[in-house]
């Protein structure tokens, strides 16, 4: 027998040992629980009688649809924050966007901004070594939440932890001074913001300062105080001040090799300037909502939940519910709520992806054991299309001159989460499926606003027949996939467009094991 293969049960015996040993929890967390912030008005709230609307109870509110104005914004709170910066994001990755919010978040905590920065552990270790770079910053500080324990093996995680690791921070937002945030769909990742090579997200964020940051606040801290945050030092260690300051140096040559970028998001935030300062932005009744971090561990009831903040909030929809879920399975009991309300006589109306649009494709499998019932019922369903086409080039390819593949830049998938009932709409992290509702945490803003309803909807109403498919049943009762054609045509599918007899069979096939649960 060859040496390997003696060697590796032996490696397999002492592995097992080690875990025995040191056990399959998580070692204490070294931190100590930071009090709040002081929030601070300066510069950010010059506009007449701000105080007396806040008193009120009221929330200023900016919807970014646009991938570009979305990250410009951020930019924007980063370079403007005078105090202290707090963010918690699910993804955080290893490329373009990422390091420009890094090095953002850099020249700010040189000027002496705090900085705070909260990342689920499940964005994985390519960003390690920068990380522990920046942590070595006395103004930065960045803990992962509910890390994995084997980091570099995590296969054994999911073996001997998967109760634990199987809830995530799916939370994503951004405060500046304690007065002004941005939260919504995005991850911090280039295909969120148009700038991916490979492949693009369409997604929704919001922007809002007033009554609701108070609430943000207090959430914010109740993550990073939690016992499943976890100091990156602690984890993987710090770097040393020559790493820092090669780092600094690195990251301000990159931003001299693209000055571009840096011209447009000036131009961007000239723009923001002027929705935040000098005209009048609109302000309504809002509400951050949220998971307590004891869902967790599965420990969070009642209005810790943030399913139970939003019905108290929102209701029971008498007359309209329009809902965008990127990740849509409504399980037997959404399905059958979601009809009862179409049979009373409500507009439904539901757009998800497509089985070619879903980056996750057994989530697909889930989703599409419920059409035929929600249709007939009276539900009205639209599929996002693969393939979105662009007459322009995207900003990322103006500013940088890097040139997207045709096939990438068309490859787009649905990831906005967001829905409207009667005049109230609700925009965050939030999709409508079981890992929403009792895996993963999730935050979003509820704005009480008519206005902003009708904006939605008339959205909807104009590019819907562009960007997705209408589903129907025939006269069989079998669902068709409706295509409308920029020349005013319609494309009847029978079956689930562009895919093939045998994707067909797995999404059918899958959807027989009892693991909707996890979806």
């Amino acid at each position: 027998m060859p040496i390997c293969f003696r060697i590796i049960p032996i490696i397999f015996i002492i592995t097992l040992l080690c875990i025995g040993i040191t056990g399959c929890g998580l070692p204490m967390n070294q931190t100590k629980p930071e009090k709040p912030f002081k929030p601070e008005m300066s510069y950010w709230l010059n506009e007449t009688n701000v105080q007396e609307k806040i008193d009120q109870g009221l929330t200023a509110y900016l919807g970014l649809n646009d991938a570009f104005i979305s990250i410009a914004s951020r930019v924007y709170l980063i370079r403007h924050a005078q105090h202290h910066l707090d963010l918690q994001y699910y993804i955080w990755k290893d490329d373009f966007i990422g390091h420009l919010m890094l090095s953002e978040l850099l020249k700010a905590a040189d000027r002496g901004v705090q900085v705070r920065l909260l990342i689920d552990d499940q964005n994985g270790t390519q960003l390690d070594p920068t990380l522990k770079t920046l942590v070595k910053h006395p103004n930065i500080q960045i803990r992962f939440f509910n890390p994995y324990k084997f980091r570099h093996l995590r296969v054994l995680d999911y073996i001997l932890r998967l109760k634990h690791i199987n809830h995530r921070m799916h939370n994503k937002l951004i405060i500046a001074d304690g007065i002004i945030a941005v939260t919504g769909g995005r991850n911090i990742s280039s295909e969120y913001f148009d700038a991916s090579e490979q492949f693009q997200f369409t997604d929704m964020d919001i922007l809002f300062y007033g009554h609701a940051v108070q609430h943000a606040n207090t959430v914010y801290l109740e993550f990073w105080n939690d016992r499943l945050s976890y100091p990156v030092q602690q984890l993987i260690g710090s770097g040393d001040e020559q790493q820092l300051e090669q780092l600094r140096q690195n990251y301000a040559a990159y931003h001299l090799h693209d000055q571009n970028v840096d011209e447009k998001i000036r131009q961007a935030q000239e723009l923001l300037k002027v929705h935040l300062q000098d005209d009048p932005v609109e302000w309504a009744v809002a509400h951050f909502v949220a998971d307590s971090p004891k869902k967790i561990t599965g420990q969070a009831t009642g209005n810790e939940l943030i399913y139970h903040q939003m019905y108290q909030l929102m209701g029971q929809p008498k007359q309209h519910l329009e809902l965008v879920s990127a990740y849509f399975v409504p399980t037997q009991r959404g399905e059958q709520y979601l009809s009862s309300l179409a049979n009373r006589g409500v507009d439904v109306r539901i757009l998800t992806n497509s089985f070619l649009a879903n980056d996750v494709a057994v989530v697909h499998a889930f989703y599409q054991k419920y059409r035929k019932d929600l249709l007939k019922n009276g539900v009205q369903l639209y599929e996002f299309k693969p393939y979105i086409h662009r007459d322009k080039p995207t900003w990322y390819e103006l500013i940088t001159g890097n040139i997207i593949p045709a096939k990438g830049k068309n490859n787009s998938s649905l990831h906005a989460k967001f829905f409207d009932i009667d005049g109230k709409v609700f925009i965050g992290s939030f999709n409508f499926d079981p890992r929403s509702a009792n895996l993963n945490t999730e935050v979003g803003l509820v704005v009480e606003s008519d206005r902003l309803q009708d904006r939605i909807s008339q959205s909807l109403d104009q590019y819907l027949p562009q960007i997705a498919y209408q589903l129907k049943l025939d006269a069989q009762g079998e669902i068709i996939w409706i295509e409308y054609t920029e020349d005013g045509k319609q494309i009847t599918h029978s079956k689930e467009p562009e895919s093939n007899k045998f994707q067909r069979f797995m999404i059918k096939f899958a959807a027989i094991f009892p693991v909707e649960w996890l979806m």
